[in-house]
């Protein structure tokens, strides 16, 4: 809801505002009342309310001066002003000033209507542009405007230089639900990812909204207090609110220390399958799976893992899986948990080893890769993988891969990405949709990992791109 402050010298006046029309229905809410403009503005700067609804002659500060001491003071307010017949002047000249529109007294409800619709619309249209600046500032993507961050998030209610800042990363599935009564602003940077930025005050009584929801986790980062800290803090609360795909418990998680040593586990994983000694491999992955529920370990480092027994497997086994991970967070939604993820590559070598007999490449016919090229043409923009593919295809996922290769010159995985991006690149010139909801559309799950992955296909940010058309 968009908070409306009334503002009239006369009660009946303001009880004639709040009666005339079904506000919530807009998406409205009256947050607050004032008598006179220098309570008015007291309010606004407290409390940021997106619209106010002001008389234009009050005793005392008028509403055009209200205007321009707020548009001052705070910024990014809408008005619409309250005049009588004989005060049309100033209601022309509120207009000159910037308010989006006015209402005669008596108050009819179309007219009521009207400035809310058009309200809404220039609020949404300025939050589409704050949302995309701040996305492209907190991750790297522009030159730190600190001055528009901090704009931005003042006119939430959330003070940095004030009281200090705390930053929360939530992932799961009933984010919608969450409704804390503490100011706070936040940025959707995948279907079931949000992080949340609060003032440090706040966070103590944020956090039980947060742990009342069902199968979320959180990462989270507090005290900081200049916005140069933030880039850093988020990708740290970013691998947090991933830790649950180590622990296996979903809750909230801090910063993280610093991970401990495994190249230990790893150097007896490369002797196993160098020996390609079932038994001393199926030793090596439970050692793994057992220390790592005592080690101090991140997603980041299962990822790591999960390269390295990649890398092992193609270099001394030359056995090539591709589960189209290109990032750290596609594990939790690959494999849901770590020991998931080790007891799936163990299967893998177990299988190789037993020597499975695949069907060679003339049994299978450049027919069916072909029909994976357009399955993955009509279905990109879906959570499609190599491992999904491969069974509807009845083929094993290392054996499709490198058979898509062969026949289309192209790594499948890569091949799916390309498809993406193309698509993505297509949206950005030629329609007026967020980037956030483009990269959704595309088929990729996290914001940050499309903008990764769509400057080095195509040499610049998705932003930078759209600026072409």
């Amino acid at each position: 809801m968009y908070k409306v402050l009334l503002v009239d010298d006369e009660d009946w006046v303001i009880q004639s505002l709040r009666t005339s029309i079904e506000w919530e229905d807009y998406g409205f809410q009256i947050v607050g009342e004032a008598n006179n403009a220098d309570e008015a503005l007291a309010f606004i700067e407290e409390n940021k309310p997106n619209l106010v609804f002001t008389d234009i002659k009050m005793p005392g500060m008028n509403g055009l001066e209200l205007m321009k001491r707020a548009a001052s003071q705070v910024g990014g307010i809408q008005f619409v002003v309250a005049s009588g017949h004989a005060e049309f002047v100033y209601a022309q000249k509120a207009m000159q000033y910037g308010a989006i529109g006015y209402c005669l007294k008596p108050f009819e409800e179309n007219e009521i209507r009207d400035c809310l619709v058009k309200t809404k619309l220039k609020l949404e249209a300025s939050k589409k542009n704050d949302h995309t600046a701040l996305i492209d500032v907190l991750f790297g993507q522009s030159e730190s405007d600190y001055q528009e961050v901090n704009r931005v998030l003042i006119q939430e209610g959330v003070h940095l230089e004030r009281n200090g800042l705390a930053i929360i990363q939530i992932v799961g599935q009933s984010l919608a639900l969450l409704e804390p009564p503490s100011p706070y602003y936040f940025l959707k940077i995948g279907p079931n990812k949000r992080v949340y930025f609060i003032n440090q005050t706040d966070f103590q009584t944020f956090v039980p909204y947060i742990k009342a929801l069902n199968d979320v986790s959180f990462g989270y980062a507090t005290n900081l207090t200049h916005l140069r800290d933030v880039q850093g803090a988020l990708q740290a609360a970013n691998v947090s609110a991933f830790q649950y795909f180590i622990t296996g418990s979903k809750a909230g998680y801090p910063k993280l220390p610093p991970s401990d040593d495994m190249r230990g586990l790893l150097r007896a994983v490369a002797a196993a399958i160098g020996k390609r000694d079932m038994k001393m491999i199926d030793n090596s992955f439970q050692e793994i799976t057992h220390a790592l529920q005592s080690m101090q370990v991140t997603i980041k480092d299962a990822y790591m893992l999960y390269t390295q027994i990649l890398f092992l497997m193609n270099d001394r086994l030359s056995l090539y899986v591709d589960y189209g991970i290109e990032h750290f967070e596609q594990l939790a939604y690959v494999f849901k948990h770590v020991a998931d993820m080790l007891e799936e590559l163990r299967s893998q070598i177990k299988q190789h080893l037993m020597s499975l007999s695949p069907l060679s490449y003339e049994e299978i016919g450049h027919q069916t890769i072909r029909g994976v090229a357009k399955y993955v043409a009509d279905n990109f923009y879906q959570d499609i993988n190599v491992s999904e593919i491969s069974k509807l295809f009845y083929v094993t996922p290392n054996y499709i891969s490198y058979l898509f290769k062969k026949e289309m010159g192209i790594n499948l995985t890569e091949y799916i990405a390309k498809m993406r991006i193309d698509y993505a690149g297509n949206l950005l010139l030629h329609s007026d949709m967020t980037i956030q909801a483009i990269s959704e559309k595309a088929g990729f799950n996290d914001y940050f990992y499309f903008t990764k992955i769509f400057k080095k296909m195509m040499g610049s940010t998705p932003s930078d791109f759209r600026k072409k058309k």
